[in-house]
């Protein structure tokens, strides 16, 4: 019975003493407060790497839809460099550019031509890739252009947090609006 009751005033003792509270809290506290300060930035980063990418995927596809002259490859691959430029990119991207036409006749899309920068990744449209992915592009009258730009950009989380690589794609239609056709070169 006297040991019972020495234990049961050691730990009344026990409980009531604060010391090292503080110290043990933090200890407990510090690496999930560590751990939500990356994860705030690892997320934080990640929708600004995704929301860079939109803008310049917008920004390219506006700026080729003004274009009055024929493009070429090099001019598509200049596009890709003012992409990666406008997003900052240290890590691989790629762009697939495309002219569709609809036709009311056949009611679907006809690719009048397509360019990729890297066609392992993304190899250019055909009629029928275009008419697969037929949900995502806008309606228009007949025989109206678009100018279908796409990118994609790798991103790589800086920790890791739950939070594995992406790729980020992206899709912008523009009409054109310096010619029906623009010629490819």
């Amino acid at each position: 019975m006297a040991i019972l009751q020495s234990l049961r005033s050691l730990f009344c003792r026990f409980s009531r003493d604060e010391r090292g509270v503080i110290s043990t809290e933090m200890i407990i506290v510090t690496p999930l407060l560590v751990w939500i300060f990356l994860a705030l930035f690892v997320y934080w980063d990640g929708f600004r790497a995704k929301n860079t990418a939109v803008k310049a995927t917008v920004a390219v596809a506006d700026m080729i839809s003004r274009e009055s002259a024929s493009i070429n490859s090099g001019y598509i691959t200049g596009m890709h460099r003012v992409y990666r430029y406008a997003t900052g990119a240290q890590r691989p991207s790629w762009m697939r550019v495309t002219l569709i036409q609809y036709s009311e006749a056949s009611a679907g899309f006809r690719v009048l031509w397509s360019r990729s920068t890297d066609s392992s990744r993304a190899a250019v449209h055909s009629n029928r890739t275009i008419a697969e992915m037929r949900h995502n592009l806008p309606n228009i009258t007949d025989a109206d252009t678009l100018m279908v730009v796409e990118t994609w950009q790798e991103w790589t989380p800086a920790f890791w947090v739950g939070l594995s690589e992406q790729v980020f794609y992206e899709m912008s239609t523009e009409k054109m609006r310096a010619q029906a056709l623009l010629p490819i070169t």
